[in-house]
Protein backbone atom coordinates (compact mmCIF):
# COMPACT_ATOMS: atom_id res chain seq x y z
CA UNK A 1 0.00 0.00 0.00
CA UNK A 2 1.34 3.45 -0.77
CA UNK A 3 2.12 6.46 1.74
CA UNK A 4 -0.55 8.63 2.37
CA UNK A 5 1.75 11.22 0.53
CA UNK A 6 1.73 9.01 -2.44
CA UNK A 7 -1.94 8.93 -3.06
CA UNK A 8 -4.06 11.04 -4.68
CA UNK A 9 -6.45 13.92 -2.81
CA UNK A 10 -9.55 13.68 -4.83
CA UNK A 11 -8.76 16.83 -6.26
CA UNK A 12 -5.16 15.65 -7.79
CA UNK A 13 -7.22 12.86 -8.98
CA UNK A 14 -9.98 14.95 -11.01
CA UNK A 15 -7.39 17.12 -12.35
CA UNK A 16 -5.13 14.32 -13.51
CA UNK A 17 -8.14 12.15 -15.28
CA UNK A 18 -8.73 15.08 -17.27
CA UNK A 19 -5.45 15.99 -18.42
CA UNK A 20 -3.16 12.84 -18.05
CA UNK A 21 -1.99 10.64 -21.80
CA UNK A 22 -3.71 8.11 -22.04
CA UNK A 23 -2.52 4.35 -22.78
CA UNK A 24 -4.11 1.43 -23.47
CA UNK A 25 -4.43 -2.09 -23.63
CA UNK A 26 -7.13 -4.43 -24.18
CA UNK A 27 -7.62 -5.33 -20.29
CA UNK A 28 -6.62 -2.00 -18.89
CA UNK A 29 -6.08 1.63 -18.90
CA UNK A 30 -3.29 3.67 -17.47
CA UNK A 31 -3.77 7.53 -17.17
CA UNK A 32 -0.29 9.06 -16.79
CA UNK A 33 0.80 12.95 -16.36
CA UNK A 34 4.66 14.05 -15.35
CA UNK A 35 5.24 15.61 -11.81
CA UNK A 36 8.13 15.55 -9.66
CA UNK A 37 6.55 13.11 -6.92
CA UNK A 38 5.19 9.65 -7.78
CA UNK A 39 1.45 9.31 -7.35
CA UNK A 40 -0.55 6.46 -7.51
CA UNK A 41 -3.73 5.25 -7.83
CA UNK A 42 -6.06 2.16 -9.08
CA UNK A 43 -9.72 2.02 -10.77
CA UNK A 44 -12.08 -0.89 -10.87
CA UNK A 45 -15.52 -0.02 -11.67
CA UNK A 46 -18.79 -1.75 -11.10
CA UNK A 47 -18.77 -2.94 -14.88
CA UNK A 48 -15.99 -5.44 -14.06
CA UNK A 49 -16.85 -6.99 -11.06
CA UNK A 50 -20.33 -6.50 -9.21
CA UNK A 51 -19.12 -7.46 -5.34
CA UNK A 52 -17.17 -4.85 -3.58
CA UNK A 53 -15.38 -7.71 -2.41
CA UNK A 54 -14.03 -8.87 -5.40
CA UNK A 55 -13.31 -4.98 -6.99
CA UNK A 56 -11.33 -4.42 -3.76
CA UNK A 57 -9.07 -7.67 -3.71
CA UNK A 58 -8.53 -6.75 -7.99
CA UNK A 59 -7.42 -3.06 -6.76
CA UNK A 60 -5.14 -4.04 -3.86
CA UNK A 61 -3.74 -6.44 -6.44
CA UNK A 62 -3.15 -3.52 -8.99
CA UNK A 63 -1.57 -1.61 -5.93
CA UNK A 64 0.59 -4.07 -5.29
CA UNK A 65 1.97 -4.62 -8.93
CA UNK A 66 2.38 -0.49 -9.29
CA UNK A 67 4.17 -0.15 -5.76
CA UNK A 68 6.73 -3.06 -6.52
CA UNK A 69 7.51 -1.80 -9.97
CA UNK A 70 7.55 1.69 -8.33
CA UNK A 71 9.76 0.79 -6.16
CA UNK A 72 12.28 -0.94 -8.60
CA UNK A 73 12.27 1.93 -11.28
CA UNK A 74 12.03 5.03 -9.28
CA UNK A 75 9.00 6.57 -11.05
CA UNK A 76 7.92 10.02 -10.75
CA UNK A 77 4.53 11.00 -11.92
CA UNK A 78 0.89 10.51 -11.79
CA UNK A 79 -0.58 6.98 -12.57
CA UNK A 80 -3.60 6.08 -12.33
CA UNK A 81 -4.55 2.47 -13.46
CA UNK A 82 -8.22 1.77 -14.63
CA UNK A 83 -9.38 -1.99 -15.00
CA UNK A 84 -11.44 -2.48 -18.02
CA UNK A 85 -13.88 -5.38 -17.85
CA UNK A 86 -12.18 -7.48 -19.79
CA UNK A 87 -9.34 -7.97 -16.91
CA UNK A 88 -11.72 -10.49 -14.76
CA UNK A 89 -10.96 -13.56 -17.05
CA UNK A 90 -6.92 -13.62 -17.38
CA UNK A 91 -4.67 -14.85 -15.04
CA UNK A 92 -2.18 -13.03 -12.09
CA UNK A 93 0.70 -13.75 -13.91
CA UNK A 94 -0.46 -12.19 -17.10
CA UNK A 95 -2.11 -9.25 -15.06
CA UNK A 96 1.51 -8.34 -13.58
CA UNK A 97 2.73 -8.32 -16.87
CA UNK A 98 0.14 -6.33 -18.41
CA UNK A 99 0.43 -3.61 -15.67
CA UNK A 100 4.03 -3.61 -16.23
CA UNK A 101 3.46 -3.21 -20.02
CA UNK A 102 1.86 0.05 -19.86
CA UNK A 103 4.25 1.31 -17.29
CA UNK A 104 7.26 0.54 -19.74
CA UNK A 105 5.21 2.73 -22.31
CA UNK A 106 5.47 5.63 -20.48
Amino acid sequence: MFKKKERLTKKEFDRSFSVGKRYHSPTLQLIYEPTDTFHGAAVVGKKVYKNAVDRNRLRRRMYAVLYRYQKEHKLSGTFIVVAKPALKDITKDSFSQEIESLLQKV
